[in-house]
C-alpha cells in the first residue's frame, strides 16, 4: 500500500514540475473575472497575429509566395481590421472609452500619418500606398491599445510572458519536426547561403534573432517580477535561438541595449541619460551609414570593422541614398520604392536592386517613404518622446516592479532604435520588432499620461 501512494505522488509531481514555473500565470488567470480574461485573451490573440503575421513556418521554397512584390494577403487585412475593432469595443465596454478618444488624438502620429497620406497620394501608385498605410496605422492603434487592455502591470507582463513562451516553444519544436519550415535551407528561393540559420516560426533569421533578444530582456523582467524560474529559462531559451539565428546585429546589440536600459533607469541626471540614451542610437548610425555618407571615412570603417559592407546593406544604403537626393521633400509613397521596381532608375548596376527589398535601415527607408519632414516626425515620435517620457515616469516611480517595467520598456526602445540601423523596422507595418515596439512606446505614453493626469 506504501509502495502505490509513492508511486502516486511521483506521478503527481511530475506535472507539479512542469508547470511550476507557469504558477504564477495559472493562478492570475484564476483570480481574474469574466472581463479581465476576454482581455488577456484578445491580448494573446493579437500579439500572435502581429508576431506571426498570420504565416507562421512560411515556406521560403515556393517562389511564386517569395517574389510576391505586392504581398497581398485578405487573411492578414481582415484578421488586423477585426483585430481593431475587437480591441475598441473592449475598451469602451470597460469603461476607457476616453482613452480610445485619446489615442485617436496624439498629436505626433496624427502628423506622420497625415503627411504620409499626402506624399501616397502624389505617389507613383497612390492606391497601394495608401491602402499599406491604412494598414500601418491600424497596427499602430492596436500597438497603443493593446497595454490598456490589462489592469496592472503584473497581468500584463504574464500574458506578454505567455505569448512569447508559445513562440519559443513553437521555434524549437519546429526544427525539431519541420526543419524545412523553421531553418534557412540550400532549397530556399533566395539567400541560400543561410542554410544551416534558424528562424523559427518567422520569415527570416533577422526576425527571429531580433525576437529572441526582446524575449531576453522580458524574461529579464520575469525573473525580478513574476517567476525567477520562469524568467531565466526564457533567457536561456532565447539566448539559444539567438545563436543558431546567427543574426550578427541582435547579437551585436542586445547586451548594450540590456544594460544601457538598466543605466537610463538609474541615472539622474538628465544630461548624462540624453548623452548614452542618443549617443548608442548616434553611434550605431555613424558605423553604419557613416562610410556611405562620408567616402573619406571609408578607410577608418575597413580598419576597424570586420565587414565594413555589412553583409552587402553599402549597396541597398548608396541606391536608398541616391533616391533621396532626388526626392527629398515627398519621397516616394509609402513603402512602395522597393516592391515597385523604382529602384532600377536610380542605379545602373541592374541586378542590386533584385536582392533587395527595403534599405535594411529603417532610417532610410522612413525618409524614402515620406522625405525629410517624414524622416523628422517619425525620429521626434520613436525617438524624442519616449525619451522625454522615460524621463517622467523614472520620477514617478513607486515600487522595485515598476522600476524593473520601466528598464523592460527601455531596453525595448534602445534596441529597436539601433537595429533600425541595420533593418528597416521603423513605421513598418507588418513586422514583429515593430509591434513589439509600439507595444513598448504605448506603455510609455500611457504611464506618462497617467502621471500627468494624477497630478492634475
Amino acid at each position: 500500500m506504501e509502495d502505490q501512494n509513492l508511486a502516486l505522488r511521483k506521478e503527481r509531481a511530475v506535472p507539479e514540475r512542469v508547470f511550476r514555473p507557469y504558477r504564477p500565470v495559472l493562478e492570475s488567470m484564476a483570480r481574474v473575472d469574466a472581463m479581465s480574461l476576454l482581455g488577456w485573451l484578445l491580448f494573446i490573440v493579437a500579439t500572435l497575429a502581429f508576431w506571426t503575421q498570420l504565416q507562421p513556418f512560411r515556406s521560403l521554397q515556393d517562389f511564386s509566395a517569395v517574389q510576391d512584390a505586392i504581398q497581398s494577403n485578405d487573411l492578414r487585412k481582415y484578421t488586423t481590421l477585426m483585430i481593431s475593432a475587437l480591441v475598441v469595443a473592449f475598451l469602451c465596454a470597460d469603461g476607457k472609452k476616453g482613452h480610445v478618444i485619446d489615442l485617436a488624438k496624439v498629436p505626433v502620429i496624427l502628423a506622420v500619418l497625415g503627411w504620409s497620406a499626402l506624399t501616397s497620394l502624389v505617389s507613383a501608385n497612390p492606391s497601394l500606398a495608401l491602402n499599406r498605410l491604412v494598414l500601418a496605422a491600424i497596427t499602430v492603434q492596436v500597438g497603443y491599445a493593446v497595454p490598456l487592455l490589462f489592469r496592472d502591470i503584473t497581468s500584463f507582463t504574464q500574458a506578454l510572458g505567455l505569448c512569447a513562451t508559445v513562440v519559443i516553444t513553437a521555434s524549437y519544436l519546429g526544427v525539431l519536426f519541420v526543419p524545412d519550415l523553421s531553418m534557412h535551407t540550400i532549397r530556399d528561393v533566395t539567400e541560400q547561403t543561410l542554410a544551416g540559420n534558424w528562424r523559427g516560426i518567422f520569415g527570416h533569421k533577422n526576425d527571429l534573432s531580433a525576437m529572441a533578444a526582446l524575449f531576453i530582456f522580458l524574461g529579464v523582467l520575469l525573473s525580478r517580477t513574476t517567476s525567477p524560474l520562469w524568467g531565466i529559462a526564457m533567457v536561456a531559451s532565447s539566448v539559444g535561438l539567438l545563436i543558431m539565428s546567427e543574426g550578427k546585429t541582435s547579437i551585436l546589440i542586445t547586451v548594450p541595449s540590456l544594460f544601457g536600459g538598466m543605466l537610463l533607469v538609474w541615472l539622474r541626471s538628465r544630461a548624462l541619460s540624453a548623452i548614452l540614451a542618443y549617443g548608442l542610437i548616434i553611434l550605431m548610425v555613424f558605423f553604419t551609414l557613416g562610410g556611405v555618407l562620408a567616402p573619406s571615412l571609408a578607410g577608418f570603417f575597413k580598419s576597424v570593422l570586420p565587414d565594413p559592407t555589412f553583409t552587402g546593406r553599402t549597396d541597398a544604403w548608396e541606391i536608398a541614398i541616391e533616391a533621396i537626393s532626388r526626392a527629398p521633400i515627398f519621397g516616394y509613397g509609402y513603402m512602395i520604392f522597393w516592391d515597385l521596381g523604382m529602384a532600377y532608375g536610380v542605379t545602373s548596376a541592374s541586378s542590386l536592386p533584385t536582392t533587395f527589398s527595403h534599405a535594411h535601415n529603417g532610417f532610410l527607408d522612413v525618409f524614402l517613404s515620406g522625405g525629410l519632414l517624414g524622416l523628422v516626425l517619425v525620429i521626434i515620435w520613436t525617438v524624442v518622446l519616449p525619451f522625454r517620457q522615460m524621463r517622467k515616469i523614472k520620477a514617478q516611480m513607486n515600487s522595485r516592479a515598476e522600476r524593473a517595467f520601466l528598464v523592460f520598456l527601455t531596453n525595448i526602445w534602445l534596441f529597436g532604435l539601433m537595429n533600425a540601423s541595420l533593418e528597416a523596422i521603423l513605421f513598418n507595418r507588418s513586422n514583429p520588432i515593430w509591434y513589439t515596439f509600439l507595444v513598448a512606446i504605448g506603455c510609455l505614453h500611457a504611464w506618462s499620461k497617467a502621471i500627468g493626469e494624477r497630478h492634475e
